[in-house]
């Protein structure tokens, strides 16, 4: 009688046990370590989905504001160096419509630099870093034409030359650089950088100093090549 009493015992918990397992079954396998690892794998894909619909978004609006006769979206490849970059392959080719000479914009409407080299995939910029690089620009502000040069000493990092300013330009410390329009390289009116010291040239009649490019304030994952 006593067996029987504890058989039926054992087997109510057993009922009560797979109850409850049945139950809860689910959660187990939500917080499993399988899944919590597959979760942590997806996530950085997620992460870089949506930096480049928010990167697309900013050079759409750039697209807008501005009219282009030629505008091709295109995602980074490969930045070198790291730091201040002088050159970076874009996952667009000739099979886009990309050519050689076309200017390249980052998402806040700054200068980046321009396509030297293209293949049927891909293409190749030279930033405003790179030696050379030369850009003519004007100085809004007093209408004052000057030659943006790429550099060759680090030790000029993270700066680069403006050249050619009139000897007595009313130019200073803090005003905007954008391109004048003057070549076909680059369009008219896109920001380059902010002057940071101008001094005259003991051996030309001219003045010179240094700017700040605006592009390398940015992360560069995405451009528009435009011309």
């Amino acid at each position: 009688m006593l067996w029987k009493f504890r058989r039926e015992i054992i087997f109510f918990m057993l009922i009560i046990a797979g109850i409850f397992f049945i139950r809860h079954n689910a959660d187990f396998r939500i917080f499993s370590p399988k899944r919590v690892s597959v979760e942590k794998a997806v996530q950085p894909s997620i992460d870089e989905l949506i930096l480049e619909n928010e990167n697309l978004r900013k050079l759409m609006k750039l697209k807008q504001r501005r009219y282009f006769s030629r505008v091709i979206y295109a995602s980074a490849k490969s930045v070198s160096p790291w730091v201040f970059p002088s050159q970076i392959i874009f996952d667009k080719g000739t099979r886009n419509g990309v050519r050689t000479d076309m200017a390249v914009i980052s998402g806040d409407g700054s200068l980046i630099g321009r396509v030297v080299s293209v293949s049927e995939q891909t293409s190749t910029c030279i930033t405003l870093y790179h030696p050379d690089n030369k850009v003519s620009v004007v100085v809004p502000r007093t209408g004052e034409l000057a030659i943006v040069e790429g550099i060759s000493l680090s030790s000029l990092y993270p700066y680069l030359r403006i050249r050619f300013l009139p000897p007595q330009c009313r130019a200073s410390e803090g005003d905007m650089v954008e391109t004048s329009g003057l070549t076909k390289l680059f369009p008219s009116s896109i920001r380059v950088g902010t002057i940071l010291k101008i001094s005259s040239s003991g051996t030309e009649p001219v003045a010179h100093g240094l700017i700040k490019p605006f592009f390398i304030n940015e992360n560069i994952t995405a451009a528009l090549l435009v011309e």
